[in-house]
């Protein structure tokens, strides 16, 4: 089995190491409880970020789980004896997405339904069925296979909310796979109103060309 995921063997090898083992098993359990579940359903945030590989000074001890918000009930369903709270429609800041919590192995699962971030100069919608999955790579949890949110959206989402601790190391993992990286960016950049001043960023990370620009520029 190959350490890192490539464009044709989606399987890959979890790095485990800096993962604490209650929120392992947790994963473990939803893909267990999930594993037939239709909606698609797509682990990011730190923990998916660390399971890729990238190296973040952040331990992990929740989980965040996206999906799309149409599908997001069925998943609510299948957690439903874990479940601390109703599915509810939550607007935060530059944030909005239908959120519902669960305590599974005692750590907190969010799950987020079509989260939206609306910037003066940006609108990043997180399409998972549509686009994101398509770029997902899947891991073995202990023999439950687990998909992750790709790591371009976890860069885009960190320049957008200027995350420097984020952005940074997720780049440097990034800049040394870019046939991996840049068709999910350029989909990315043309499906959302990504702003210049943010796409010439995510360029400039990834050091590649400034001819990509936000599917928006600033005026």
């Amino acid at each position: 089995m190959e350490r890192l995921p490539s464009k044709t063997n989606l399987i890959f090898e979890p790095y485990t190491t800096n993962v604490p083992e209650a929120v392992l098993r947790a994963l473990l359990v939803m893909g267990n409880r999930l594993g037939n579940c239709e909606p698609t359903w797509l682990v990011g945030g730190s923990c998916g970020v660390l399971l890729q590989g990238v190296e973040l000074n952040a331990v992990p001890r929740d989980l965040d789980v996206y999906v799309d918000a149409v599908r997001a009930e069925t998943v609510h369903r299948a957690l439903a004896p874990y479940s601390i709270d109703d599915q509810t429609y939550s607007e935060t800041g530059m944030y909005g997405s239908l959120l519902s919590h669960y305590s599974i192995e005692g750590v907190q699962v969010e799950l987020v339904g079509s989260l939206q971030v609306r910037l003066d100069e940006g609108e990043y919608e997180v399409r998972v069925q549509s686009l994101l999955a398509s770029f997902a790579q899947a891991g073995l949890i202990r023999g439950a296979t687990i998909r992750f949110m790709p790591l371009v959206h976890e860069l885009v989402f960190n320049v957008l909310r200027d995350r420097r601790d984020r952005y940074e190391p997720l780049a440097e993992a990034m800049r040394g796979h870019p046939e991996r990286h840049l068709p999910a960016l350029d989909e990315l950049l043309r499906t959302n109103r990504i702003g210049k001043r943010y796409a010439d960023r995510l360029n400039d990370l990834l050091h590649v060309s400034s001819g990509r620009k936000g599917s928006e520029d600033e005026s």
